[in-house]
């Protein structure tokens, strides 16, 4: 009878463990429940304001493709003013945002004449699915994207990657994954280092970590993956793209020691980090926009031709 005591006791206070492993998987990696229309981004503020009215504004379309799973994925395209562009920036967004909240970065480099592409990550706004993976399956979402952009716009195009948070940890495993040699600048705004450092660092209260193994063992058994396969540096160590990063001090979500990582593992022929003093998690560009574009500017007339309109005004 002991025995039989005992044997219910661990079931049942392993039900319990994965009870509630199952509640904290759904709160984090599930996405029908995270769907926010408005997005994160307070697109009425000082900051954001005339580059939302530029984006409400500009010519547009909504345009999709499937991934590697047969998962219908959306994107907003933006053309060109210069007619003649043969470069195309693709922005990835962060966990729980919209393809929208990038219109202040999309406002930038479609005034050095690109053509932008803004796609909604798996899971999130227009995009289906019901769970993010933090970029382990959104990197194979992405080569999805530069192979389309290759195949409509022009084969012989030019591209750069900037993602944001785990956007900029989505370009950036990218990256390691034999991307056509288009892809001339990654651009990662706040990226993370890996996936479970990332988790254990952003569970609120810290016991929740004792139950980390059960929501990896239920994300490996339901998407065939677990968080700490979510590799940013072994990624990095990969790939020969240049590279440019730029953290604030102040971030808690992604410390900025994550991003010193990357760029230490990198083995790009060109790599910077760029420090933006009092800036907190994704708030570099809003507390340094014009040191960011102006050292940004100069990387891409090294990486890309802009129109002549463009580079006469800049001067």
């Amino acid at each position: 009878m002991k025995t039989e005591y005992i044997i219910l006791i661990v079931v049942g206070i392993l039900l319990i463990y994965f009870f509630i492993s199952y509640f904290i998987y759904r709160r984090i990696f599930r996405t029908d429940s995270l769907k926010q229309p408005s997005g994160l981004v307070d697109q009425e503020s000082a900051f954001f304001s005339s580059s939302w009215q530029w984006y409400m504004n500009i010519p547009k379309e909504t345009i999709s493709i499937r991934s590697y799973d047969n998962v219908k994925l959306s994107a907003v395209y933006i053309p060109s003013f210069d007619e003649k562009s043969t470069n195309t920036a693709i922005l990835c967004h962060g966990y729980r945002s919209l393809n929208s909240d990038m219109a202040v970065i999309a406002k930038m480099y479609s005034e050095l004449g690109f053509r932008i592409l803004l796609p909604d990550a798996r899971g999130h706004g227009l995009s289906k699915g019901v769970f993010t993976s933090f970029g382990y399956y959104e990197r194979y979402d992405l080569k999805r994207w530069i192979q389309h952009i290759l195949r409509t716009y022009g084969a012989t195009d030019n591209i750069l990657l900037h993602g944001v948070s785990m956007g900029a940890a989505t370009v950036i495993l990218t990256t390691g994954l034999g991307i056509p040699d288009n892809v001339k600048m990654v651009v990662a705004d706040s990226p993370f280092s890996n996936g479970f450092g990332l988790l254990s660092r952003s569970m609120q209260p810290k016991i929740l970590n004792f139950f980390l193994p059960g929501v990896f063992a239920i994300t490996y058994y339901l998407h065939k993956f677990i968080p700490g396969q979510i590799n940013v540096v072994k990624a990095a160590k990969k790939a020969i793209i240049p590279l440019f990063i730029f953290h604030g001090e102040k971030d808690t979500v992604c410390p900025i020691f994550m991003a010193k990582k990357i760029i230490s593992a990198s083995q790009a022929p060109f790599k910077e980090l760029y420090c933006v003093p009092g800036a907190k998690h994704a708030e570099g560009y809003i507390v340094d926009k014009t040191g960011i574009e102006g050292r940004l500017l100069e990387l891409i007339n090294t990486y890309f031709t802009l129109p002549k309109s463009v580079t006469s005004k800049k001067k």
